[in-house]
């Protein structure tokens, strides 16, 4: 890349798409951020056991379910960084590991939905589990279509150097829902 090409490309967040990506961001944060506080609140002051004695949580499935997905961060970074040198087959390769990373953990996810001792209708305790385990694997199957979205694209050629945008972005919607994974993870199954 010439000089003069990075000094007229905008960074991704001056952009019109990158700057609604972080606005729809902050929005996806109140949101979270709702659950969380519901959580909490029904924590302090519904049950007197908190969680209910049916419930038993897998940790250890759930502990790698979480290195599956901070996995997928990297692999998602190192997609970026692929099309930053301009290496098409690297962006496809590692958009390719990120999808089947993130595709890991919906898997798992569900498993542990269907072989669950307790059903959301049974307690306040099921009812936020599954809500807020359940948004997020919304928000992970929502990431797949749009890293499915990017990675056709690469396999096309859509993508250099120079016009990589797309990706940045979509690399921005990722990484966010990783990080909303560690606060679902600590807050149910590290705390409690």
């Amino acid at each position: 890349m010439h000089a003069h090409e990075a000094a007229i490309r905008p960074r991704p967040l001056a952009t019109p798409s990158g700057l609604g990506m972080v606005l729809f961001l902050v929005s996806e944060t109140f949101l979270f951020g709702s659950l969380f506080i519901i959580y909490y609140y029904l924590r302090a002051y519904t049950l007197p056991q908190w969680p209910p004695a049916n419930v038993h949580l897998a940790l250890g499935l759930v502990t790698v379910n979480t290195v599956l997905l901070l996995s997928s961060s990297v692999t998602m970074h190192a997609a970026t960084a692929a099309i930053r040198r301009g290496s098409q087959g690297g962006l496809a390769r590692w958009l390719g590991a990120t999808i089947a990373l993130g595709a890991a953990f919906l898997g798992i996810t569900a498993w542990e939905w269907t072989h669950a001792t307790f059903r959301p209708w049974e307690h306040a305790y099921g009812s936020i589990f599954y809500t807020l385990t359940g948004f997020h694997a919304l928000h992970v199957l929502i990431g797949l279509g749009l890293l499915g979205a990017l990675l056709l694209r690469a396999t096309r050629g859509r993508f250099s150097t120079t016009r990589h945008q797309a990706v940045e972005v979509g690399g921005y919607y990722w990484h966010f829902v990783d990080g909303v994974w560690i606060a679902v993870y600590t807050t149910i199954f590290l705390i409690r």
